[in-house]
């Protein structure tokens, strides 16, 4: 049986980066990596310590330029290979983002 694919209503680019990021929640200091990065949250991939929606966080990201990128961001939701999270306070034209980035997702329109 074939499945229809879902259409993707992002409003964003997604860009498919596989960056080191550093999570502090509460007394938790996780060091996971990205699956995608928007200009407004991230994907993590995530094993074993699932974070709740609602989860406030302080986002380290260290891409392979050497530049980190310390964001505040609050867990969106918890899909089943890991959080996806929304930054706060972050806007959009202050926010470098890698739109040239191999395996850049556009949006959907």
């Amino acid at each position: 049986m074939i499945k229809e694919r879902e259409p993707d209503l992002r409003r964003h680019p997604r860009a498919r980066v596989t960056w080191p990021v550093t999570v502090e929640a509460g007394d938790r200091l996780l060091h996971l990596e990205t699956i995608n990065l928007s200009p407004f949250g991230a994907k993590l991939r995530l094993n074993d310590s699932p974070l709740e929606p609602g989860t406030l966080a302080q986002l380290h990201f260290r891409p392979a330029d050497g530049r980190r990128l310390d964001v505040q961001a609050i867990v969106w939701r918890t899909d089943p290979d890991g959080p996806a999270f929304f930054f706060i306070g972050v806007d959009a034209p202050d926010f470098t983002f890698p739109t040239d980035a191999p395996n850049s997702i556009p949006p959907q329109t």
